[in-house]
């Protein structure tokens, strides 16, 4: 489970940001909205609000940053993570200074507080503790010397590796760690694979679903799911035609004999039901769902599989423009079921971005502790702030205070137009 996530410097965040989940203790309403920890309550779900280019998306790709140098530092075929690299480039400071990322999150019970620092060229600094009554340090790297807790950490391992001179400069300890399957340093980084980031920013929106669709129980689960939402869809299978129909010209002469006829999947087809005259099932139709359906239902489509996965591991699920194609009331919905302490029994997490004002209307679905907002400044720095470090009334309307722009995150569009026809 998230705690907190930290970092600075990175795209339009300059300062330090601090995306915290733990409950406020203020708030005693919509108790089944948190996860009760050992020490304090998560929240279950967050919602990020602001303008259009205030930083929502942003906020989502420095989380999946951090998480794709955890998980590909170590792995030379991989390694991207310094391409990818964009600190704050709006002041002649911060372009030429590192950045910090650091995250707090529970795994068995046990929190840990994960963090290191780099620059386009290396990693700087790295470091680990865990805490159960009090926080102990198991591995911490200053950019010169290295120092590991010998009760967590296989002596053998690092050992090993540091005299093979195998933690790189741009490589996190924990990684190498990891890869030579140290059980603490596994552990940590399969709390990072827990983490799903769905973006069509970072081209994470469609999943592996061929792969899901293949095995039967998460294929009826899936369809399960569809046929919940109210889109008509009755089945969903692989749409596979012959190799001879996708490699033509050229391509298809140098075929070989025995390819011909093999079949390969090209994409998903669903099943709608089909009627007679007098309204009676006669049979069903397939379509192809990527150019016969709509963006919506493509969209939920993509969806299915990470939101069941998810709520089946008790995993943290980040979904950038979640209103992006959907009803309101599809959204709400998918809200509601990580709030629902009958549907989440795993106690996985949701974290959205959206435009759409009306679910803070919606006195039923937040606290107040679950909606933040992003704003940028005259200089392009964004801030994050959560709607509860606001000093409001108990009948205060979020939603009417956040169109008023009493929060920020709201564009100013006054002048919009205004020169079209000068």
């Amino acid at each position: 489970m998230l705690v907190q996530f930290k970092f600075n410097n990175y795209k339009c965040f300059k300062g330090e940001t601090v995306f915290n989940v733990v409950a406020s203790k203020y708030y005693k309403d919509k108790l089944e909205n948190l996860i009760q920890a050992p020490q304090y309550a998560l929240l279950r779900t967050a919602a990020v609000y602001g303008a259009n280019a205030s930083g929502k998306t942003k906020l989502f790709q420095a989380f999946h940053f951090m998480r794709e140098v955890v998980l590909t530092s170590a792995d030379n075929q991989s390694n991207t993570w310094q391409k990818d690299y964009a600190p704050f480039l709006l002041d002649t400071i911060s372009e030429n200074t590192s950045s910090i990322f650091e995250v707090v999150f529970l795994k068995d019970g046990i929190q840990y507080r994960y963090g290191f620092e780099l620059n386009n060229d290396r990693i700087l600094a790295e470091w680990l503790f865990r805490k159960k009554s009090k926080e102990i340090r198991l591995l911490e790297f200053d950019g010169h010397d290295t120092y590991y807790n010998e009760h967590y950490i296989n002596t053998k391992i690092f050992n090993n590796l540091s005299s093979a001179k195998m933690f790189r400069e741009n490589s996190l300890i924990i990684s190498a760690l990891s890869m030579w399957n140290d059980e603490l340093s596994k552990n940590i980084l399969e709390w990072f694979k827990h983490n799903s980031i769905i973006s069509t920013s970072l081209k994470t929106m469609t999943p592996n679903i061929r792969a899901a669709l293949n095995i039967p129980a998460m294929k009826t689960k899936i369809i399960d799911f569809l046929r919940s939402a109210d889109l008509g869809i009755s089945d969903v299978t692989p749409n596979e035609v012959p190799l001879e129909e996708v490699l033509t010209g050229e391509f298809g002469e140098m075929m070989p004999d025995d390819a011909i006829g093999r079949r390969i999947n090209v994409g998903i087809n669903v099943a709608h039901r089909k009627y007679d005259n007098q309204h009676l099932p006669v049979g069903y139709v397939k379509f192809r769902l990527e150019s016969d359906e709509s963006y919506g239902t493509y969209r939920f489509f993509s969806l299915a599989e990470p939101i069941i996965n998810a709520l089946e591991t008790g995993s943290v699920l980040w979904i950038d423009e979640i209103d992006n194609g959907l009803h309101y009331d599809l959204v709400k919905a998918l809200v509601a079921m990580f709030q629902s302490e009958e549907i989440n029994i795993h106690d996985a997490q949701l974290i959205i971005n959206t435009h759409n004002i009306s679910l803070i209307d919606d006195a039923d679905l937040f606290r107040r502790d679950q909606v933040f907002i992003i704003e940028k400044n005259r200089y392009g720095e964004a801030f994050l702030t959560p709607v509860s470090d606001f000093s409001l009334r108990e009948t205060a309307k979020v939603g009417k205070m956040y169109r008023e722009g009493r929060f920020g995150g709201v564009p100013y569009l006054e002048d919009l137009g205004q020169n079209i026809n000068k």
